[in-house]
């Protein structure tokens, strides 16, 4: 009678599949046949291997491309200066600050300027020792006038001064005295309505000359008189 066979239990039968199912892949594998496993992912890359970094920056900017210089400003150009009337060659000057006080202390009473002017004058002649040459000299104008202008007729080695009055409309009366190349003499040194040439002093001329008185309107307008005294 023949051994009696083993039947094999139902875990052994477990293990058998399990088993045949690891070894099939790996056989077919073996004979080049089924699919190849998915390729391993790559180890990432040491400290030392990374790929190195952008240049940092250089630690001085580059040098920006320099602008043209600019074109230096403009400067407004300064408005001459208007011209000046030569002093005159023909002349001298006397001076004596004694004789400003007569002016100072002159006050006219605007009632008619021949009159006041005459009184200008004769407050002075103490001082200055001077009397009345020709005759008074009378005229309107406005600050927008031209200057107006009188003949005195001056001697070589005498002085002169002249003596000015406005009526009340004109707040400033300029007078000047010139020679007969239109140089200037001399001429007042104050604003107001009652000047004269000079207020401390006079015009002496060193020769013969056809000079002449002149007058103009620094502020308002209306009448005016003119004297010159002379020694």
């Amino acid at each position: 009678m023949s051994p009696s066979r083993r039947i094999p239990s139902s875990s052994a039968l477990k293990l058998a599949a399990f088993a045949f199912a690891v070894t099939l892949p790996l056989a077919l594998q073996a004979c080049g046949g089924g699919e190849a496993p998915p390729p391993a992912t790559p180890p990432a890359p040491s400290a030392s291997e990374a790929p190195s970094a952008a240049p940092a920056a250089s630690a001085s900017p580059a040098p920006a491309e320099s602008a043209p210089p600019a074109p230096p400003a403009e400067t407004a150009s300064a408005a001459p200066a208007p011209p000046t009337t030569p002093a005159s060659a023909k002349v001298t000057t006397k001076n004596d600050p004694s004789w400003a006080s007569c002016h100072q202390t002159y006050e006219a009473k605007n009632k008619e300027v021949g009159k006041d002017v005459a009184a200008m004058g004769k407050a002075c002649q103490k001082a200055t020792k001077m009397k009345e040459i020709g005759k008074t000299f009378k005229g309107k104008q406005a600050d927008k006038d031209p200057p107006q202008s009188f003949p005195l007729k001056a001697k070589a080695g005498h002085c002169y001064r002249a003596y000015a009055q406005a009526a009340e409309g004109i707040k400033d009366l300029d007078l000047a005295i010139k020679d007969s190349t239109g140089a200037i003499a001399g001429e007042d040194s104050t604003d107001d309505p009652s000047p004269v040439v000079f207020e401390d002093g006079a015009v002496c001329f060193k020769e013969d000359d056809a000079a002449t008185v002149v007058v103009s309107v620094g502020m308002g307008s209306g009448a005016y008189a003119v004297q010159v005294w002379g020694d």
